[in-house]
């Protein structure tokens, strides 16, 4: 009995010391690999960051659309921040088949509870390729309008005449309408004047004519319109059609309305009479 017990319990010591020994050597190999998926981290966290602060600035990127540029770079810098993720974790000795399975499914449900945000998401894709307007456009969509500034993943940022800052979702700027006023090399400028119905036709055409005459910003074709292109019970309405360089529309516009006005003044022209109705109870 003795030499059994003695047997079991040198079978029991080398089991423990085996246990221990393999204990110590697998965390000694666990703590080297987590070093060393620390240290790539670490490493490729900085180079990512300069990468994202340095690719802006190269020679490349003054060739790409700067309504494409942001979110090509804010995707690179995503892919490698995923590859960069992927590496650490496979040093850790986890298969990469279960990581891809787990990413999957954890996609699957961020997808349903952030439907909203991968709806913005598609639709900055789609701005992005097909392109309606790009960064400098002046646009409209719905009641906002202003001057794009930047085309961002989820959201599309522009800013209105009085300086504010508007961030439209993509995902409803992609289902709206979208006027561009920029997109066109040529716009025309549109001025509708009413006035009273005893005014002379052929004197009032005179006058707006004389204040479109030799102004350099008119583009001579298409053909400038004077003309009355309305009459009302109590009024008569002219219109002046004038086409322009898209940059200088709103130079001519408030142009050839101050020289209306100040014509319309010098000659007495009148607007068109209002009847007031007097309500007894």
């Amino acid at each position: 009995m003795n030499q059994v017990e003695s047997i079991e319990n040198e079978i029991r010591v080398w089991s423990f010391q085996n246990f221990g020994n393999g204990l110590a050597l697998g965390l000694t190999r666990f703590m080297g690999k987590f070093l060393l998926a620390l240290a790539l981290f670490l490493i490729g966290r900085f180079i990512i960051k300069k990468l994202g602060h340095i690719l802006p600035k190269t020679p490349i990127s003054a060739k790409i659309d700067p309504t494409v540029r942001d979110f090509f770079f804010r995707a690179i810098v995503l892919c490698l921040y995923l590859i960069l993720g992927i590496s650490c974790v496979s040093i850790l000795g986890v298969p990469i088949a279960s990581v891809i399975t787990l990413l999957a499914s954890a996609g699957v449900a961020v997808g349903l509870a952030l439907q909203g945000s991968l709806s913005n998401l598609a639709g900055g894709i789609m701005l992005l390729l097909f392109r309606p307007f790009k960064v400098g456009n002046y646009i409209k969509s719905g009641t906002d309008e202003g001057t794009v500034q930047e085309v961002s993943i989820f959201y599309t940022v522009i800013l209105s005449p009085d300086n504010k800052r508007i961030s439209i979702p993509n995902g409803s700027l992609m289902n709206a309408n979208i006027i561009n006023y920029s997109a066109e090399r040529f716009r025309r400028v549109d001025l509708i004047y009413q006035l009273g119905r005893d005014e002379d036709v052929e004197k009032i055409k005179g006058y707006l004519e004389a204040c479109i005459q030799d102004d350099e910003l008119i583009r001579k074709y298409p053909e400038p319109f004077v003309g009355l292109t309305a009459v009302g019970r109590d009024y008569l309405e002219f219109s002046i059609r004038l086409w322009v360089d898209t940059p200088s529309y709103w130079t001519l516009y408030n142009r050839i309305n101050e020289k209306v006005a100040i014509k319309f003044a010098k000659e007495n022209v009148l607007l068109p009479s209002t009847a007031i109705k007097n309500i007894q109870s």
